[in-house]
């Protein structure tokens, strides 16, 4: 991918606004930008468009090197436009608890909006049970994150598929378990937990079925009452709706986040276009939140796209999942930006996965409120390319930074204010 750079120079510390003035894209495209070569994260170029915002910086004065991954080889950029103003416009305003909630999810979401701007908490996901990054995190840095990230990939009939390697069937056996570990984490320790849901294509294929090119399973055809397709889809929901019922009783919140990434289309339920993404998605609210009354949930939206929508009164965080390169800590405002527009400034945001952790900082300094991080499992952990021993040290050992040890007198403080 070709890269370019610009250099500009600041004479007063100011909040700015970027632009790009550039020839027209064919289609949608996204790419990546950076800041004196700090990942700053993701902006978007609707099709057609020639003028297009980049987001908000606060710049001091000096010089500075915006570079941007081109979206397409016969893209050009005419200009980068600066624009100066006196105050921030991406913050948060008029968030609204969903109704509904259970107290306890009500209780997580008020802690969450009262620290916003002010903490960003520590998530770690974790694909197995026994979520070995926590012990990894804990004995180099002391502490261990406030937020756990499980996954729901093993609780469904079609994940024995045909050509499976051996890569699949342990993550599969290593998953088993992870709703008692979910319990445990939130009732024993303390600790908060987000769900995601690797949903092996209910008709099977091969291997890892929830990749699109592992599986013909047709979600167009699964939205049809009555199909083979429709059957099956709805008894993997019914058994997720099961065992998420599981942690209702207990009065457990989870920050559950549904569907993933689907406008990247690489997994089967983003394959068929956002219009049977919004239908299954509302198949799964209505089913979740009626029928069986998951009234813990606290829905994450995780499709940012303008293109994939979800009304806003059907989620309550939108989350966006962002991997710089290896190493670079830089604090992912763009990134932050695109989800206060998609959301109309009136969502909590949260960076919902990501490679390298962002520089608290930075995160500070350059005003990019994620409500979390939430690194990826295995060598975004282990492998110190991605996040080295002493980066883990300064993040978890930061001021601004919730962790476990810290969450329980946080949300004291926060919640008899």
């Amino acid at each position: 991918m070709k890269i370019i750079e610009i250099e500009f120079i600041i004479e007063k510390q100011k909040y700015y606004d970027l632009y790009l003035n550039h020839t027209p894209l064919n289609q949608f495209s996204k790419t990546h930008v950076f800041i004196n070569n700090l990942a700053f994260g993701e902006i978007q170029f609707p099709q057609g468009e020639t003028h297009s915002y980049i987001g908000e910086l606060k710049l001091k004065p000096g010089k500075y090197s915006f570079k941007i991954n081109l979206p397409q080889e016969d893209f050009k950029i005419i200009s980068l436009e600066i624009k100066e103003k006196d105050y921030s416009t991406t913050k948060i305003t008029n968030y609204k608890i969903r109704p509904n909630l259970s107290d306890n999810a009500k209780r997580l979401l008020e802690f969450l909006q009262k620290i916003y701007s002010k903490y960003i908490i520590a998530g770690q996901h974790t694909n197995t049970a026994l979520g070995p990054e926590i012990a990894y995190i804990e004995y180099f840095t002391g502490k261990k994150p406030a937020l756990r990230g499980f996954d729901l990939l093993s609780y469904t009939p079609a994940v024995r598929t045909q050509d499976m390697t051996p890569h699949a069937l342990i993550e599969i056996e290593g998953n088993k378990g992870s709703i008692e570990k979910a319990i445990e984490w939130a009732k024993d320790l303390g600790g908060i937990i987000t769900l995601c849901w690797h949903w092996y294509a209910p008709l099977g294929g091969k291997d890892k079925t929830f990749y699109t090119v592992n599986t013909d399973f047709n979600l167009e055809e699964a939205l049809l009452n009555g199909t083979e397709e429709n059957k099956t889809l709805l008894r993997d929901i019914e058994i997720i709706a099961e065992k998420l019922s599981i942690l209702r009783d207990l009065d457990i919140p989870i920050l559950w986040r549904p569907l993933h990434e689907a406008d990247g289309k690489w997994f089967w339920w983003g394959a068929k276009g956002p219009e049977n993404y919004k239908k299954l998605y509302m198949l799964l609210y209505e089913i979740f939140t009626e029928k069986y009354r998951l009234n813990n949930l606290i829905w994450i939206w995780n499709a940012p796209h303008p293109e994939w929508k979800i009304e806003k009164d059907l989620y309550d965080i939108a989350g966006i999942d962002h991997y710089a390169p290896p190493g670079n800590y830089g604090p992912m405002k763009f990134s932050y930006d695109l989800l206060l527009r998609l959301t109309d400034n009136e969502k909590l945001v949260a960076l919902t996965e990501n490679g390298p952790i962002p520089d608290p900082d930075l995160l500070f300094e350059y005003e990019a409120y994620f409500l979390w991080f939430m690194p990826w499992f295995g060598d975004f952990v282990f492998n110190e390319n991605f996040n080295s021993k002493e980066h883990f040290k300064k993040v978890y050992n930061h001021e601004k930074v919730i962790t476990l040890e810290n969450l329980k007198n946080l949300t004291h403080l926060f919640l008899s204010c």
